[in-house]
């Protein structure tokens, strides 16, 4: 008699690395524009470049993965207060394990991690044309194993084109960054970080042992010698690719319009994110200024990306650059009721740092 197949579930080791990239190129996101985020050549190094502590947790069956989640632990400022932040990420399902209630018991599983209580609280995201995510996670009735997902609105993912040259103001100077600037680089992160929810804590040797990353890459704005603004380029490509698989709807004549001005399909993406955003008071003047000189400097790569959330007054100034718009939604996910959520956290916009996502 054939023995009936289980999933087993535990967290990820270097041995399962091919598996885990196998799964995550494969069921990549759905929509109007199919995109795959993936992390050669080691998908736990990649991840490591952008949290505290990881946590990948993988489900098999008859020893393949199948499924995959990971929970990342990290110092931000929530209300204000340094304080560790759970992120739920990289959720995949194979169409194998859809069958066999993979989804329950994998949050069964992350459920016992979460407990340790090393987070406040935890975050999620969920592209909004990822239809069947939603679907999945936010429903009536669900499995008391399955977290609530406590909606704390939108965040747009923005994929910006370098075109034409965008005009610099005079009015505020700006700088790239040295080891010189990196103290004062540091403590303007994180006085004006603090003013937005889950805005990361950072400390000189977090930027001096970043991979793929040099201080030379800050932007800084600078108004009678003083730090107004800062924003960095962190290209991630040999550890982190974005892959544009399929044009859909729309963006199929859109694409054939503009020939080689989009990128190609199933071709890694030269890209980088817009890093370390922090702007004295939410300044869009500051904010834009920056933007215009990164824009300038770096227009031979495809697209440069970065996220708000939608509450967030700087989206105001990328209507001025042609880019790609992604809309995802922010949830606290914890095993807690809306009424206990909802006093987690105070009512600071969030800011979400895409290069660690």
């Amino acid at each position: 008699m054939e023995k009936k197949n289980k999933i087993e579930f535990s967290i990820m080791s270097e041995t399962d690395n091919r598996d885990v990239l196998e799964l995550i190129n494969s069921t990549y996101i759905k929509g109007n524009i199919e995109i795959l985020f993936s992390k050669e050549p080691n998908y736990l190094e990649a991840m490591h470049t952008t949290a505290d502590i990881v946590q990948p947790v993988v489900g098999k069956i008859n020893n393949k993965v199948e499924v995959l989640g990971a929970r990342s632990l990290k110092k931000v400022y929530i209300n204000g207060e340094e304080e560790t932040l759970g992120y739920l990420s990289d959720l995949r399902i194979s169409s194998k394990a859809k069958k066999m209630r993979a989804l329950s018991k994998g949050f069964e599983f992350m459920k016992t991690l979460m407990n340790d209580k090393r987070a406040k609280l935890h975050i999620a995201t969920i592209i909004e044309d990822n239809r069947q995510g939603k679907i999945a996670l936010i429903w009536k009735n669900k499995s008391l194993h399955v977290p609530n997902f406590y909606d704390l609105g939108v965040i747009n993912t923005y994929f910006i084109f370098p075109i034409f040259p965008k005009f610099c103001g005079k009015r505020i100077q700006i700088i790239k960054g040295s080891i010189d600037f990196l103290d004062k680089i540091v403590n303007f992160l994180n006085s004006e970080g603090r003013k937005k929810q889950f805005f990361p804590v950072y400390t000189k040797d977090y930027f001096l042992n970043l991979p793929n990353f040099s201080l030379n890459d800050f932007y800084i704005a600078l108004e009678d010698e003083e730090i107004v603004g800062v924003m960095a380029k962190w290209e991630q490509t040999p550890f982190k690719q974005v892959v544009i698989k399929k044009y859909n709807g729309n963006w199929v004549w859109i694409k054939k319009l503009t020939g080689e001005f989009l990128p190609k399909e199933n071709e890694p993406i030269k890209q980088f994110y817009l890093s370390f955003v922090a702007i004295k008071d939410n300044d869009n003047k500051i904010f834009q200024a920056l933007l215009n000189r990164i824009y300038n400097y770096n227009k031979h790569y495809n697209y440069f990306s970065l996220v708000l959330h939608s509450k967030d007054r700087l989206n105001k100034s990328l209507k001025k650059y042609f880019n790609i718009k992604y809309k995802s939604r922010l949830y606290i996910t914890e095993f807690l009721p809306d009424s206990e959520i909802k006093d987690l956290i105070d009512d600071r916009i969030p800011y979400l740092e895409l290069a660690s996502l």
